[in-house]
């Protein structure tokens, strides 16, 4: 009985060690961005991410220099103006581009750490766009920009974050079911019944969708999973079909993880590249799901297994990297052969998914 007490001392040791070693890199990992220019950061989807994971830092931390860095940048493109946030203006090449709205979710982060009114509508004004403005599905999920007729999965995340967390704020229920019925819909379309896993897109006016299951694309159902239950009540209408959704999601997900603890960049075939905005955004998304009661505590252990594996993989001098470049929906090729760096969406990921993380501590 001694040496079982003293085996499982070592052990819990060991692990403690190893939590604090990473921690460490989670924290590195935000102080190394905020010695760069936060207004060279555009307005755009990998800016939000991770804009909104250095927030959540700060929330872990309450360290001012972590939303202090946030606010110049918000302070510098807030007062351009709406048109020019969202990219409607005349030059625009993609007008009611979806990958403009996540950056007002960060603006709510930042607002509850430096409140300021400017912050508040920015948001909300955003999200009266993607509410009355948006190109939308005959099922009312939108599309990727304008003209597009195509649900994309990184749209959910675009959306759903925004969306679920304004509903609170303002008192908009309209907002969360908006979320729930796009995570809905993308489900009816866009998941495979064998893997369980996602398609990339759907195309609702040939009901056609592209052939890939995307490892980040996944990541990114997860995350807009995670951010949608935040704030849905368990008396809900549609909690349990969307609780059942997550269920089956987080089967295939856990179907699909490698033998040291990672996803690739093609889900469901081993042979492309292992990829860490994949791997970060599946952490992020069980770890909330596991501490909102949607998913049972296994998932817990296996979440930690990639986390482990990430900042043993990727993380090295404050920097995330093995992130994939940005990504189309195209055939097979297309994404064996995209590259892989260190990327906004990539360090954002990494961020919240650390923040979850430290939430167990």
């Amino acid at each position: 009985m001694m040496r079982t007490f003293f085996f499982t001392l070592l052990l819990t040791s060991i692990a403690a060690f190893g939590a604090d070693r990473d921690r460490a890199k989670w924290l590195s990992v935000a102080d190394k961005l905020i010695t760069t220019n936060p207004e060279s950061y555009a307005w755009d989807w990998g800016e939000g991410v991770e804009m909104s994971g250095l927030m959540q830092v700060w929330e872990r931390t309450k360290d001012d220099r972590y939303a202090a860095w946030v606010a110049r940048w918000a302070d510098f493109h807030v007062p351009r103006g709406l048109d020019v946030l969202l990219g409607n203006n005349a030059d625009s090449p993609r007008k009611g581009y979806c990958g403009r709205w996540v950056a007002g979710t960060a603006l709510l982060y930042l607002n509850e750490a430096r409140p300021k009114p400017e912050y508040l509508k920015t948001a909300s004004e955003v999200a009266q766009f993607i509410r009355a403005g948006a190109t939308r599905s005959p099922e009312g999920a939108p599309a990727h920009w304008f003209g597009n007729f195509q649900i994309w999965v990184d749209t959910l995340n675009m959306t759903c974050p925004l969306l679920s967390k304004l509903s609170k704020i303002e008192n908009q229920p309209e907002y969360l079911e908006d979320c729930v019925n796009q995570l809905l819909v993308s489900a009816r379309h866009m998941q495979d019944e064998k893997t369980l896993l996602f398609y990339h897109m759907w195309d609702w006016q040939y009901d056609k969708r592209s052939a890939v299951q995307w490892g980040r694309g996944n990541g990114w159902i997860i995350m807009s999973l995670a951010d949608t239950f935040e704030y849905l009540p368990k008396n809900h209408r549609l909690y349990k079909p969307l609780k059942q959704m997550a269920e089956k999601h987080a089967r295939g997900l856990l179907a699909a993880q490698d033998k040291d603890g990672v996803w690739h960049t093609v889900m469901n075939d081993p042979t492309s590249y292992a990829e860490c905005s994949a791997t970060a955004m599946t952490v992020y998304g069980w770890l909330r799901l596991v501490r909102l009661g949607v998913l049972p505590t296994r998932y817990r252990a296996a979440a930690l297994r990639a986390w482990a594996a990430t900042n043993e993989r990727w993380v090295k001098d404050g920097m995330v990297a093995g992130v994939s470049a940005g990504t189309n929906p195209s055939d097979k090729d297309g994404y064996f052969t995209r590259p892989q760096g260190a990327y906004t969406w990539g360090t954002g990921a990494y961020l919240l998914a650390g923040a979850e993380v430290d939430r167990m501590r």
